[in-house]
C-alpha cells in the first residue's frame, strides 16, 4: 500500500465508510477490471485450430476495423463476417469496440453488443471467429511481431496446394425425407498439403494473404476437383457445391462454372450461396438467372444464421434452402415456440415452391422433430458423415 489518500479513495471512504487501506485496495481491484488503457499496445490472439498456431494481432492504429472488405485493418475471409464488420476505437481513455451493423452481430464475452469497454482477457466474437483481449507482450514467443512472417511463409503454402491441386473431396448426402434415401451430396473440401491445415476455413484465411482472387481460385479448384470425382460415372448424382464471399466479389465465377458445366454436362449441380447474398435481392436475382441458363440450382446456405431475410426470399426464391443447425440442434428438447416458428418458416418456403434442408440432424430425435415441421430433406451425421465417394456397384 502506498498510504496515499487519492480522491479515488476518498469517495470510497466517505460513501462506503471504508478505512484509507481498504479504500486503497478496492480501488486496486476496480482498476484491474477497468477498460484497457488507449495508450497501452493491445493485441487479438486467435488460435488456429485446436492445437494450431496461435497468431496475434496488434490492435494499432486505431481506429482498428475489422471486416471482410480488402484494406481494412483485420480481414476475416468468412462468410458470416461481414464487409466492415466492427470497429475498435479509443474514447480518450480506454478502448472500445462498435458494431458496424454486422449482418451477424458482434459478440463480447458471448453476449451481443452495440458498443462496449475492452477488459483484459475478454473474448472478442466476430462471425465464426474468437479473439482473446491481451496485452502486447512483444517478449513472449510466438508474439505479434513474429507472426506475420511465419504467416508469410504459410500464405505462401497455400499457392503451391492451389497449383498443385492438393486437396481432397469428402461427400455428405442430402436425404429426402420422404423415402429416406440419399438424393444428393454436398462437396467439402480441404487441405492435404504438408505443413498446412485441413481445415477449409484456415486455407482461405491465409490464402487472404494474396487476396481474393486467391480465395476465389481455392474455391473454384474445390468445385473443379469435387466434379471430376463423378463426371464420367454412367450416372452421376446431384452435388452440392460451395462458394466462398470472395467468388461473388470476382468476375471468374460464371466463367467457371461454364467451364464446370462443359466439361461435365451429365452432372446436376446446386451452387450454394450464403444467405447473407440475400442482402442485395438484385444480384441474387441475377444470379439466379444466370445459373439457369446453364442448368445449375441455386441453395441459400445457412438460412436464418444472421437474421431470416423473408422478404428477400420472396423476391428471388432458390431451389434449396438449407437451414442453419442452430434451428435444428436440440429442437426436440426445444420450447414449442421454437418449434412453431420453424414449422412456420418451412412452410413459408414450401408456399415458394422451394425445398427445405435441415442441417445439423444428429439425432432420431431431431429427426422425427424435422419430419413434423415439414422439411423435405435433411444433412447430418445421423444420415450420413462426409466421406468418400464410390460409384453404385454393377454401374
Amino acid at each position: 500500500m502506498t498510504g496515499k489518500d487519492s480522491p479515488e479513495d476518498r469517495v470510497f471512504r466517505d460513501t462506503l465508510g471504508l478505512d484509507p487501506g481498504a479504500a486503497e485496495a478496492l480501488r486496486e481491484r476496480l482498476q484491474a477490471r477497468s477498460a484497457v488503457g488507449a495508450t497501452s499496445r493491445w493485441v487479438l490472439e486467435h488460435r488456429l485450430g485446436e492445437d494450431g498456431e496461435v497468431q496475434r494481432t496488434p490492435m494499432h492504429p486505431l481506429p482498428f476495423t475489422i471486416g471482410r472488405a480488402p484494406g481494412l485493418s483485420l480481414v476475416l475471409t468468412s462468410a458470416p463476417v461481414s464487409k466492415t464488420h466492427a470497429e475498435i476505437y479509443s474514447d480518450g481513455v480506454a478502448l472500445r469496440v462498435r458494431d458496424l451493423g454486422s449482418r451477424n452481430g458482434t459478440f463480447l464475452n458471448h453476449r451481443p453488443i452495440a458498443d462496449a469497454p475492452l477488459h483484459e482477457g475478454d473474448v472478442l466474437g466476430i462471425g465464426n471467429y474468437e479473439f482473446r483481449i491481451l496485452p502486447d507482450d512483444t517478449e513472449a514467443p510466438g508474439a505479434a511481431d513474429t507472426t506475420p512472417l511465419t504467416r508469410h511463409f504459410a500464405a505462401a503454402r497455400v499457392r503451391e496446394l492451389i497449383d498443385t491441386k492438393a486437396v481432397e473431396i469428402a461427400f455428405q448426402p442430402i436425404v429426402a425425407l420422404a423415402s429416406g434415401e440419399a438424393i444428393a451430396y454436398e462437396a467439402l473440401g480441404s487441405g492435404r498439403f504438408p505443413g498446412l491445415p485441413r481445415s477449409p476455413v484456415e486455407l482461405f484465411d491465409l490464402a487472404g494473404a494474396f487476396g481474393p482472387d486467391a480465395q476465389a481460385e481455392l474455391s473454384q479448384l474445390l468445385r473443379r476437383q469435387a466434379v471430376d470425382v463423378v463426371k464420367d460415372w454412367p450416372a452421376p448424382p446431384l452435388l452440392f457445391l460451395n462458394t466462398h464471399p470472395a467468388d461473388l466479389e470476382q468476375a471468374g465465377l460464371l466463367p467457371s462454372l461454364r467451364q464446370l458445366r462443359a466439361d461435365a454436362p451429365s452432372v446436376r449441380l446446386v451452387l450454394e450461396v450464403h444467405e447473407s447474398a440475400l442482402a442485395e435481392p438484385e444480384f441474387i436475382a441475377w444470379l439466379r438467372a444466370q445459373l439457369a441458363e446453364i442448368e445449375i440450382g441455386i441453395a441459400y446456405d445457412d438460412f436464418g444464421a444472421g437474421q431470416a431475410r423473408l422478404l428477400e426470399l420472396a423476391e428471388a426464391p432458390p431451389d434449396y434452402l438449407k437451414f442453419d443447425r442452430r434451428f435444428v440442434s436440440g429442437i426436440d428438447k426445444a420450447p414449442a415456440s421454437r418449434r412453431r416458428l420453424v414449422a412456420s418458416l418451412v412452410a413459408a418456403a414450401r408456399e415458394l415452391k422451394v425445398h427445405t434442408v435441415a442441417e445439423g440432424v444428429e439425432t432420431a430425435e431431431e429427426a422425427a422433430e424435422c419430419t413434423a415441421a415439414g422439411f423435405s430433406h435433411v444433412q447430418g451425421y445421423y444420415f450420413g458423415r462426409p466421406g468418400p465417394l464410390a460409384p453404385p456397384t454393377g454401374r
